[in-house]
């Protein structure tokens, strides 16, 4: 009991400070953007999704793996964590030097501001900490370190613009968020009794955790291409205000992505026990676990529906067209939402290798469209290949793959054709149960 209270705890501050995190960010987002205008705003997005992609890759997909070797009985946790922060600044380091010398080569439009972001990529590692502090129930401390990198970069945010900074400040200050964060939590470490063992490293031992997360690291690099490859790509083929335009509407519908997430986190505890009982049992949780995911996708898709007239107010005249291109990101809400939920039934299965071809294909799919739309339909087009990529990654593929067409596609059906009985009294009564 008095577990799960401090989880319970853990839990609701980690979802106040991320939304107190969201409005004090679009605050700064909007006056940033007016500050930056389109390009300025477009060379950071651009920049911010190449190096994004990049630390995905660099995480090597260790996260949970690095939590359950930590959590082993008799394991070494100094010499885990010796291994895996090393396998992940080999790698991140090799990134770093590839970025360098790709600028070096292309001289793209903001390489300062690469070189800045790219930054966190020899720090970024250090965050195997996280999964000792997750494993010695100190997430809360990670959660206040994570809060207070974030209110110092905003103040320095802030003040850039109020002091009418130069464009590099501002991927200094993204910068500064991580460091902090990473230095705060370093400091929990040590203080709780953590320690790293950097002799324990050794290639065989890396390579074998390699294999081992090898789903999860193609799982999260492929996401994240997919989140980002349209501003990639609308900087590559329309410029950076184009680009800055479309991140705009970006910034707002991402606000809400943290939402499924919580419903995730809530779902879980009853999918996992009745996974271990009875079939229809579980199956029958399931089909609620995507009935309300839909009704929330819903929701939050009206909400940005109704927030898309205001962009031009929030962000600026520049940012008008933003609007369209919000408008079309709220209805790939409610895919996306699906998919995170058929991603955590694919977890509790212990099945996450049944979503990366559905992953691929999408990024494919988004990759082609993208070329088709962008050059006649600027970020527009980006919004449209968004929403037809996730639909066909979340929903259309579930029909399509054996494995998931034989155990998921029929729970998913259910939910679908459920949804008019499936009232919000219902949907508040499983979440208190």
């Amino acid at each position: 009991m008095a577990a799960a209270s401090h989880m319970f705890k853990t839990f609701s501050l980690a979802t106040l400070l991320r939304v107190v995190r969201i409005a004090l960010s679009f605050a700064l987002t909007c006056a940033l953007a007016r500050y930056l205008g389109g390009a300025g705003f477009g060379q950071i997005a651009f920049a911010m999704a190449v190096v994004l992609v990049l630390l995905s890759v660099g995480e090597l997909g260790f996260a949970r793996y690095t939590v359950r070797e930590l959590m082993k009985p008799g394991g070494d946790p100094p010499a885990v964590l010796g291994v895996t922060i090393t396998a992940r600044f080999i790698v991140s380091a090799t990134l770093f030097t590839g970025l360098i010398a790709w600028i070096g080569w292309r001289k793209p439009e903001g390489s300062l501001l690469l070189v800045v972001y790219g930054t966190q990529l020899l720090t970024n590692p250090a965050t195997e900490i996280l999964a000792w502090l997750e494993s010695h129930g100190r997430v809360a401390q990670s959660v206040i370190a994570q809060f207070t990198g974030f209110i110092i970069s905003a103040a320095c945010i802030a003040a850039g613009i109020w002091y009418q900074a130069p464009l590099w400040f501002f991927a200094l200050t993204y910068a500064l968020e991580g460091w902090i964060f990473i230095s705060l939590s370093a400091l929990v470490f040590l203080r709780s009794g953590g320690s790293i063992r950097w002799g324990a490293f050794q290639f065989s031992r890396a390579f074998a955790l390699v294999r081992r997360s090898w789903p999860e690291l193609a799982s999260q690099a492929a996401l994240m291409l997919l989140f980002r490859l349209d501003t990639m790509m609308i900087e590559w083929l329309r410029g950076a205000e184009e680009a800055g335009i479309y991140g705009a509407a970006v910034r707002v519908s991402e606000m809400a992505y943290f939402m499924p997430g919580i419903l995730a986190t809530l779902f879980l505890p009853r999918l996992m026990q009745d996974r271990q009982n009875t079939a229809g049992l579980f199956e029958n949780s399931v089909v609620d676990y995507f009935s309300a995911s839909v009704v929330l996708a819903c929701g939050v898709a009206a909400a940005l529906l109704l927030l898309s007239p205001w962009m031009s107010f929030a962000f600026g005249r520049e940012f008008t067209r933003s609007s369209e291109m919000l408008r079309v990101h709220a209805w790939a809400f409610i895919p996306y939402a699906i998919g995170i939920a058929r991603t955590q039934i694919l977890t509790v299965e212990d099945n996450l290798a049944a979503n990366l071809p559905s992953v691929f294909v999408a990024v494919a799919v988004n990759a082609s469209l993208n070329m088709l739309w962008i050059p006649s339909h600027g970020g527009l087009g980006a919004a449209w290949a968004t929403l037809v990529s996730y639909t066909l990654a979340w929903v259309v593929w579930t029909y399509l793959s054996p494995w998931l067409r034989l155990n998921v596609s029929g729970l998913m059906t259910r939910a679908f054709l459920g949804l008019p009985r499936f009232t919000l009294l219902r949907m508040r009564s499983l979440l208190h149960s």
